[in-house]
């Protein structure tokens, strides 16, 4: 443990430079950059909240936040774990080269989706305050189910690149398991309308309690259940202990399929 913490001291320096790095290539010759990151959730929220508010108006009160604020932990949890399956592959120039953990790059892969998602926070607010959601202190507490799917997600990635540096099908089958994910994950639909029978189904989905613990705080304005919040850490914790210990247990393999 002590020579763990010891090695991610002494190169934390290069990480953060892997992140400016991935920051900076995501917007490489974009003329708004990371405006971008506040530019396309907004432009989607304008079209799903015409296609669904009226037909969920009278079920979800100020619904372009309700879908906002899903689509915003969603979308990070996968494209941050997407990227970081092939984040082996993209920088096997940089590894053969230079001796540095491994697992830096998939930190630095969902660091930099992390960062990203967190501007748009800045045009969420935005939208709440436009369409009169109640500005609570609650409010203050948004970044801890944001910081929650963060160790989630770093956990998956880990585990996704662990198996998807040898198996480069796995991303296309991940593909197809994120469609899935997403319909029986409410963002864009209350909950109620799932037949009662199957709602712990639903309770089982890691991305639906962060999301459920940001809509308590953001929109209801108030503090989740700590049943709900256990269970959110509890996912994180264990997700990110699992996708560690695989990754350590196949990284001396990675120099061979890279």
């Amino acid at each position: 443990m002590k020579k763990a913490i010891y090695e991610f001291m002494n190169y934390f320096p290069f990480l953060k430079e892997i992140v400016k790095r991935d920051f900076k290539r995501k917007y490489y010759k974009s003329v708004l950059g990371v405006a971008w990151s506040m530019l396309s959730p907004l432009l989607m929220m304008v079209v799903i909240t015409i296609v669904f508010s009226t037909l969920f108006r009278r079920t979800i009160p100020f619904y372009p936040a309700y879908w906002f604020g899903g689509n915003l932990i969603f979308s990070f949890v996968f494209e941050a774990s997407s990227a970081s399956m092939n984040c082996m592959i993209v920088n096997a120039g940089l590894i053969k080269k230079m001796k540095i953990p491994n697992y830096f790059f998939c930190v630095s892969c969902v660091t930099q989706h992390f960062i990203t998602s967190l501007f748009s926070v800045i045009p969420y607010i935005a939208v709440c305050m436009v369409i009169g959601v109640p500005m609570t202190p609650y409010m203050l507490l948004i970044p801890f189910p944001l910081i929650l799917s963060y160790l989630f997600t770093l956990g998956l990635g880990l585990l996704l690149c662990a198996y998807g540096t040898f198996l480069r099908d796995l991303n296309y089958l991940y593909q197809v398991l994120r469609r899935v994910w997403m319909y029986i994950t409410p963002i864009f639909y209350p909950i109620e309308i799932v037949p009662e029978q199957f709602r712990f189904l639903w309770d089982l989905n890691p991305v639906y309690i962060y999301i459920n613990i940001y809509r308590e705080l953001a929109l209801n304005g108030s503090m989740p259940s700590e049943k709900m919040l256990i269970i959110g850490t509890c996912y994180a914790i264990l997700m990110l202990a699992l996708g560690a210990v695989t990754f350590k247990e196949k990284e001396d393999r990675f120099f061979l399929y890279i």
